[in-house]
């Protein structure tokens, strides 16, 4: 029974063994030509070769790029126009060595050809929003303050302001980040030698910033994108500018009306609890971030809308009035 089992095995496989000589032989009587051609998917070949070489910077736009192929349909070069961008062409020469192909046949038979392929890389994501409010807000242009509101044991509303670092802390970067097909920055590249402040900065910036993708004809993609950001607002970056931070501009009888329209009834609880707060240039309070909680809720709630109740004077760059962000701690308790 095995002699015999094997023995039709033999005569299966001289079988197929013929008929692929038939094949081939019918192929080539035929005398069948036909240019190379693509054999695998173009567009997954371009996203994998783009993520390579868009890390060192923005990579967009469209090139052709010529490919040898040989009788096994395998890529033997590929080269790009001369004159185009180094990575521009390094990328599409990636495109055409990584894609498979059909070969050329010539009287039906494999021979060796070449083909042009015309290879395009996502557009550029592009931002959602205002990118300078973003900056603005993740940018303290000056030393934290010591900021306090209705701080006096006696009951008193007093509102004070330390001393503020006049010199602004300015500077320019190029943020290199990798931005998802949701529009969310993934990942980030900074140059080497950023002060720490910068860096700070700039993951704040990362984890607000927002773009439409990048779009590889209809399909949305991952890709990487340059974006300038400018911190300060001087003419001359790196220098300082003269700064002056917010000020409370409500009097005491506002301040005290404040804390009897925000402060929680039925609550004697207090907490001093920290918030984040950007005052518009008209002094108006535009935005209030908790930073510490007091645990309590209710008292935090309060602190937030005791702020957004008063009036402040506005931050001054050079005697001008601009918008600033910065930290500012507040004493919630029982109104006097």
């Amino acid at each position: 029974m095995q002699s015999r089992s094997a023995g039709a095995e033999f005569a299966v496989v001289v079988a197929i063994l013929i008929v692929a000589s038939a094949g081939a032989d019918a192929s080539a009587a035929t005398g069948e030509t036909r240019p190379a051609a693509v054999a695998s998917d173009l567009v997954e070949a371009t996203i994998h070769c783009y993520g390579n070489y868009a890390r060192s910077g923005p990579l967009t736009g469209s090139i052709d790029v010529t490919v040898a192929v040989d009788a096994d349909g395998h890529a033997t070069s590929a080269t790009t126009p001369s004159g185009a961008a180094e990575r521009l062409a390094a990328a599409a020469q990636c495109v055409g060595t990584r894609l498979r192909y059909r070969p050329a046949l010539a009287d039906g038979r494999p021979v060796a050809a070449s083909l042009v392929i015309p290879i395009e890389f996502p557009d550029l994501p592009t931002v959602r929003g205002e990118l300078q409010r973003v900056v603005n807000y993740c940018h303290a242009p000056w030393s934290e303050s010591e900021v306090w509101l209705g701080t006096q044991e006696s009951g008193d509303m007093d509102a004070r302001v330390g001393a503020a670092d006049s010199r602004a802390l300015e500077g320019s970067v190029n943020l290199v980040a990798r931005v998802g097909k949701d529009g969310k920055i993934k990942e980030y590249e900074l140059p080497g030698g950023v002060l720490p402040w910068m860096q700070d900065a700039v993951k704040c910036v990362s984890d607000r910033l927002e773009f439409y993708p990048a779009r590889l004809r209809t399909q949305l993609v991952e890709s990487w994108v340059l974006v300038p950001l400018t911190f300060g607002l001087s003419d001359q970056q790196h220098l300082g500018a003269e700064m002056t931070p917010p000020k409370p501009r409500s009097d005491e009888a506002t301040i005290v009306a404040a804390y009897r329209k925000c402060y929680p009834a039925g609550e004697t609880a207090m907490s001093t609890i920290a918030y984040r707060i950007t005052v518009a240039k008209t002094g108006r309070v535009r935005r209030v971030e908790l930073l510490e909680s007091s645990g309590h809720a209710a008292l935090d709630e309060a602190g937030a809308c005791i702020l957004r109740s008063l009036a402040f004077v506005a931050a001054r760059r050079n005697g001008r009035a601009v918008e600033a962000t910065l930290n500012w701690p507040i004493l919630v308790r029982p109104p006097g």
